[in-house]
């Protein structure tokens, strides 16, 4: 698939083209680059807080009360979920994307998550690596790419790791967006 970085004046803001077609097919007026709304970058942040443990007393993904304290799998026939939550959580509109400790994936349109991003023809096919270290910190680093990685409306540049806090909102392209969720153990 094609760059996807021209949008045209006359159109929808958010419609954005293919860097191939010269002209808008419908007002047959020259395309402009899209520029990615850019903010001044904030300094580094500082180490985060420690975030509070999980509650033991409901499942971490659906908020079913625990029966039992022994129990180690949600009880909710439609979740099934350990009850041991994982270091992070990111919630997409199709779904989210969830990590242990010490690990770390690619997001985009394409790898083991693209079906999140099918929809968003803005999105690259590599456009960011989310991650945790072995002590559960999470971060985010943004692939060089177009379109842009955003953190709470944010830009991020590329290349540039950035921790991930709770509740923050993870932008890629126009539209989109995932919120965090950091759990301790």
């Amino acid at each position: 698939m094609d760059a996807v970085s021209q949008l045209c004046p006359q159109c929808d803001p958010g419609r954005l083209y293919d860097d191939d077609l010269p002209l808008c097919p419908t007002h047959i007026i020259p395309l402009e680059p899209y520029a990615a709304e850019a903010a001044t970058a904030p300094e580094p942040e500082p180490e985060p807080e420690r975030q509070p443990a999980a509650d033991r007393s409901v499942c971490w993904n659906c908020g079913t009360p625990v029966a039992h304290p022994g129990n180690t799998e949600c009880l909710n026939p439609e979740c099934r979920k350990s009850l041991t939550p994982p270091a992070l959580v990111v919630r997409f509109p199709a779904g989210h994307v969830e990590l242990g400790r010490d690990t770390r994936v690619e997001l985009g349109r394409l790898g083991p998550h693209s079906a999140l991003f099918r929809s968003y023809p803005n999105v690259s096919r590599h456009h960011a690596v989310i991650g945790t270290d072995p002590n559960g910190r999470a971060w985010i680093e943004p692939v060089p790419t177009p379109n842009g990685t955003f953190l709470d409306g944010v830009e991020i540049p590329a290349s540039e790791r950035r921790v991930l806090r709770q509740d923050t909102r993870i932008r890629f392209g126009l539209h989109a967006e995932g919120t965090v969720a950091v759990f301790s153990r």
